[in-house]
């Protein structure tokens, strides 16, 4: 269904796709064909930034160094932050990425198995691309699945550097701190299921069961 690249249509339905008629399949493989362009980037400006403030909130509250939301490119077979708390976040943005091969998020991506990880150097999958990019090292991180349209679509992060490379005297996240991060990425994910839902429904879709 996704041999060839579609092109996007700024802030609106992909073009060439249509609104779903049908059945509640054709329906479920038009949602996933709409999130599928969403994660790659083909959406300019909707429908991912109306929730971004909810999880800096969470990020804050939870007392990390920072945070960031990563979508699953599935043609490039990476993880792509779409959004990100860090002080110089257009560079992170816009560089960062993670194969899909290697590191913490993409274990939590294919297990669909958040972790809350105090000393994350000790697991056998981290990986320090990134902090070597960044000039810092992760010291813990939780990591939280991201849902929607039928299926674990990304990964809601957040971590605490190592005190060589911050100001911050946490050294670990507690449970209160999960639960915070926990309930941000399941409200970010309903929200959007219920945007593109809508999104269906404007467009005229029609099913049948």
């Amino acid at each position: 269904m996704q041999s060839s690249r579609p092109n996007s249509s700024s802030g609106s339905l992909l073009q060439g796709m249509g609104p779903p008629l049908g059945s509640y399949a054709e329906y479920e493989a038009w949602m996933d064909i709409q999130a599928g362009a969403i994660c790659r980037g083909e959406w300019d400006g909707w429908p991912c930034q109306s929730g971004f403030g909810m999880l800096r909130d969470a990020v804050v509250a939870s007392g990390a160094d920072q945070g960031a939301l990563w979508l699953v490119d599935d043609w490039k077979h990476e993880l792509r932050p779409c959004f990100s708390s860090a002080a110089h976040s257009d560079r992170f943005l816009q560089e960062i990425r993670q194969p899909l091969t290697s590191g913490l998020i993409s274990m939590v991506f294919f297990t669909e198995n958040a972790i809350c990880e105090a000393h994350v150097a000790s697991r056998s999958e981290y990986c320090s691309d990134i902090d070597s990019r960044l000039g810092a090292r992760t010291q813990a991180m939780v990591a939280i699945p991201i849902f929607f349209a039928q299926r674990c679509r990304g990964i809601f992060s957040a971590v605490i550097f190592s005190s060589g490379s911050s100001l911050n005297p946490k050294e670990a996240f507690l449970p209160a701190d999960f639960d915070i991060l926990s309930q941000a990425s399941s409200l970010w994910s309903a929200q959007m299921d219920s945007q593109l839902s809508g999104l269906a429904i404007q467009t005229g879709a029609k099913l049948r069961s």
